[in-house]
């Protein structure tokens, strides 16, 4: 399970800031059409998904970084998560080196692009985090500083421009060209990268501008898009008497088939609790996947600020990215 215990919304294309939840939701005349769906504490991927990369830590340039924990304790942090660009290349969040770290669609180191020093806070830390691909080959990073809230964009030419916010906004979605997310108000907004500028919208947008919108209730999740409502209602296979606190993640393909990520607390007592998570995909004309099993989601080296799951800009198949203790793995459905 994710970090952040809050119960909430996360919403991806392809992490994690404070969760939060959906706020109000498209009013329409749609029938409502219940399914229960069952998750699975966390267990092994299945034979459908394939291990496309795995990058280990260490001090060359081809390794990825680690940055000691707040603890003290010698906890290490992986990078911040990764993100893949439309011509299928991967670029990771490597915080600890300060640094995006390229690498090829299977995961052979490519190079790297440094962040300037004039980006880091105080001259030395890496303050960003959550990065978004967008169809032009830039990349997004979400971040403040001692001025407040603002984007760091990298250029498909590694040019880096700082974009202030006037407000902070959780980031979780993108059409490959605005980001979606929620403002502080709990809000649904459209966020414009190159301009910063702030609008409060109905839908949130998938590849090819296609509309839909989730919400999360006490065991339960509802799923809209034009025309359509679904509400899913959870069941945990190991304790079906026990109600599901759900977190998403979700991600739209070339063909506009919207993938969820669930995964859920689940409160045996007032002191101990269980996880259990399933990935589920919803056409446009509503039809519910099987649910696909799930291995865990987090690790000691996970700084829970980033996207588990998501698909590349053009893509259709989604992926599924570990930051693990001593590697990030990324799988892909087959």
């Amino acid at each position: 399970m994710l970090r952040l215990r809050n119960f909430g919304v996360v919403l991806a294309a392809a992490s994690l800031f404070p969760l939060a939840l959906v706020g109000s939701v498209p009013a329409a005349a749609v029938p409502q059409v219940t399914k229960t769906i069952t998750l699975h504490a966390p267990s092994a991927l299945n034979s459908s998904w394939g291990l496309v990369s795995a990058i280990g830590y260490g001090t060359t340039a081809a390794k990825l970084g680690t940055s000691l924990g707040g603890d003290g304790g010698g906890i290490t942090y992986g990078p911040s998560y990764g993100t893949q660009t439309p011509d299928k290349t991967w670029w990771y969040l490597d915080v600890a080196k300060k640094r995006l770290a390229h690498y090829s669609k299977t995961g052979a180191y490519l190079g790297q692009v440094k962040v300037p020093t004039k980006y880091l806070d105080q001259g030395l830390y890496l303050q960003y985090q959550n990065p978004q691909a967008l169809k032009n080959g830039s990349i997004v990073l979400m971040g403040t500083d001692v001025s407040g809230a603002r984007l760091l964009v990298m250029s498909k030419t590694h040019h880096f421009t700082s974009v202030k916010l006037k407000q902070w906004v959780s980031v979780h979605s993108t059409d490959g060209t605005s980001l979606y997310g929620f403002n502080t108000g709990d809000q649904t907004v459209r966020l414009n990268p190159t301009t910063g500028k702030i609008t409060t919208v109905t839908w949130m947008r998938g590849q090819g501008g296609r509309r839909f919108s989730l919400a999360v209730g006490s065991g339960s999740v509802t799923i809209k898009r034009p025309g359509v409502t679904r509400k899913l209602k959870l069941v945990s296979a190991e304790h079906p008497t026990k109600t599901p606190h759900p977190q998403l993640e979700a991600t739209m393909g070339a063909d506009g088939r919207l993938w969820v990520l669930i995964s859920a607390i689940v409160e045996l007592s007032s002191t101990d609790y269980t996880d259990a998570v399933g990935l589920v995909s919803i056409s446009a004309s509503g039809h519910v996947s099987a649910v696909q099993p799930v291995r865990s989601l987090t690790s000691a080296s996970d700084p829970a600020d980033g996207l588990h799951l998501g698909i590349r800009y053009g893509g259709t198949k989604p992926w599924l990215m570990f930051i693990g203790t001593d590697a990030a793995r990324v799988y892909r459905l087959k």
